[in-house]
């Protein structure tokens, strides 16, 4: 039987339909014909979709904790979470009203305000009468003590800082008001002088540097400011590392896990913030001096312990970064035990399980009676171990 033929009509219009299912098609296998690299892209734009705007290469902390949970829990406790907040947020800023403090060296009162509103301030009645001056940011976890700097601009309209010249400390009976360090036998030379030293430019920004995870210094304020020392000042801008974490769990593989870094280079990473100023030619000049015993990771490359074990004591040996200093001596015998095990050649004849931090790693009196461990790992002598 014969089929009936189709009209010019019907086969134009079955030709569009053929070049439209061809056409829809195409554009579906675009995202397959796309190159591995930019589906991931396409994918991480979804992943972090959630990542809130302004952020750049950082996240939020909170990122962090969802792959660390741990860390992220016991961090709140360390010094490194307390390095700089806003001295109106400092938990002990109300306890310094009404405070005074009698300058030992210049013979001026110091006099402490504290208002909920306005912040934390300090009068010198004696010279300025009732004039004020802010105290505007905490440095400091308050374990050794808190130092108050504010920023004010010099005669160029430059940015510098104001390190008051006090600086506090907790005691048994509340805050304990000193010098701070650096301070004695400083004369002042300009009107602000008088409330604390001048720090340049420079040095200011190696102090945010330090104190803060980011932040920009303009005019007489930090832009971007995120304090204390958190997860991304030490583990760099954590946005790539996220979306290679997110990008990793959304296929279904197995989350990759980065090394930690090689003893020396924690040791140059934890150095960058935990070494004085000058540090490093201070002690080889003076390999001796107290003042070295404040330059711990010097002290410690030069260690016999360090010299004679390639590429396996650094900083995290002893100290875990995301959890408090311990101060319990057993901890840190441990980390000794560990490698100088009581059947092995190294043991020592003395006292094989117990004294090791107290004969090796003796306390040094440094200045503000500031006390440091002695990181040379060395032999202690008769007098030291008296004082211990």
């Amino acid at each position: 039987m014969n089929q009936p033929r189709q009209t010019f009509g019907q086969r134009t219009r079955i030709a569009l339909w053929l070049a439209i299912g061809g056409l829809c098609a195409i554009i579906a296998s675009l995202p397959l014909l796309q190159s591995p690299a930019e589906q991931t892209k396409r994918h991480a734009a979804a992943v972090l979709a959630n990542v809130p705007p302004g952020f750049g290469l950082y996240v939020e902390d909170r990122m962090c904790a969802e792959c660390h949970p741990d860390q992220a829990a016991s961090y709140p406790r360390t010094g490194h979470a307390h390095t700089l907040r806003p001295a109106a947020e400092w938990q002990s800023a109300a306890d310094l009203d009404g405070k005074a403090f009698p300058d030992p060296e210049r013979g001026i009162p110091y006099q402490y305000r504290f208002d909920p509103q306005k912040g934390l301030s300090v009068t010198a009645p004696d010279r300025f009468g009732n004039e004020s001056f802010p105290l505007r940011y905490a440095f400091g976890s308050g374990r050794r003590g808190v130092t108050f700097l504010t920023l004010i601009p010099d005669r160029l309209g430059q940015t510098v800082g104001v390190e008051h010249r006090v600086s506090v400390r907790s005691g048994q009976s509340g805050p304990v008001l000193e010098l701070a360090p650096g301070h004695q036998g400083r004369k002042a030379t300009q009107n602000v002088e008088h409330f604390g030293r001048v720090i340049d430019a420079a040095t200011l920004a190696r102090c945010f540097d330090c104190h803060a995870t980011r932040g920009e210094i303009r005019e007489q304020e930090i832009r971007g400011l995120e304090p204390n020392v958190g997860c991304q000042k030490c583990h760099w801008p954590g946005r790539g590392h996220v979306l290679a974490m997110r990008e990793a769990k959304a296929r279904g593989e197995a989350v990759p896990t980065r090394p930690p870094p090689p003893p020396l280079e924690q040791i140059r990473a934890c150095s960058r913030c935990h070494v004085q100023a000058g540090g490093d030619d201070e002690l080889e000049a003076m390999p001796g001096h107290i003042r070295s015993v404040r330059v711990q990771a010097s002290e410690l490359q030069q260690s016999r312990c360090f010299i004679q074990s390639p590429n396996r004591l650094g900083c995290t040996t002893c100290h875990d970064p995301h959890a408090p200093v311990s101060s319990d001596p057993a901890a840190y015998v441990q980390r000794c035990l560990d490698c100088h095990k009581p059947a092995s050649s190294a043991v020592c004849p003395v006292s094989p399980k117990t004294d090791c931090i107290r004969c090796h790693m003796p306390i040094q009196t440094a200045e503000n009676e500031i006390q440091w461990h002695d990181h040379r790992i060395r032999r202690a002598s008769k007098s030291e171990l008296q004082n211990q």
